[in-house]
């Protein structure tokens, strides 16, 4: 396994595990799943990190520049927020998506919130990568918040009929410095 930052030529590679895994969370586009995935990944990919083996990449992760908005309304200012985690399913269980996730979110010098979504009954599908990499669960958005935001036609699982779907932010807060006098 090779750890690296992105580069322009791995957005399709990125975009393919992303709508195979997920569906796209850019809701607003009229675009095809992977056509949107690809354009919202190519305005970040200088801020994507990836996971190869044998020149494949098997997962990736990457982070936002500095948000001014806070749209969920915590209270938070100057965030980050994770973009994508997604770790091919051969390949999930080996820790990659644990050091993705490092790779963007260590050394914080902003808070980092990462919308966690889960049709898991019990918790969301990224609850043991997010605890020991330190997020925090802060606010629970319900059961029904991707059906009430329309997110369920763009979703991989839109062909289950499922009418409910975990959804929570959990945030790293940013690291304090402190100064020795």
């Amino acid at each position: 396994m090779k750890y690296r930052k992105a580069t322009f030529n791995d957005i399709n590679d990125i975009a393919n595990l992303v709508t195979d895994l997920l569906g796209t969370c850019n809701i607003k586009s009229d675009s095809s799943i992977l056509e949107s995935n690809i354009e919202e990944i190519t305005k970040d990919i200088n801020h994507y990190y990836v996971c190869t083996i044998n020149d494949k990449i098997v997962g990736a992760c990457g982070i936002s520049d500095i948000l001014k908005q806070d749209r969920f309304n915590l209270g938070l200012k100057n965030i980050r927020e994770i973009l994508y985690l997604v770790v091919d399913k051969k390949y999930q269980g080996k820790g990659i998506g644990t050091q993705l996730l490092k790779l963007c979110s260590n050394y914080n010098k902003e808070d980092i919130i990462y919308e966690a979504w889960g049709d898991n009954k019990e918790y969301v599908n990224s609850k043991f990568i997010l605890e020991k990499c330190g997020y925090k669960m802060i606010k629970d958005l319900g059961k029904d918040y991707y059906r009430k935001q329309n997110y369920c036609d763009k979703c991989v699982n839109k062909e289950k009929e499922c009418y409910e779907c975990m959804a929570q932010i959990w945030v790293k807060f940013k690291i304090e410095t402190t100064s020795k006098i």
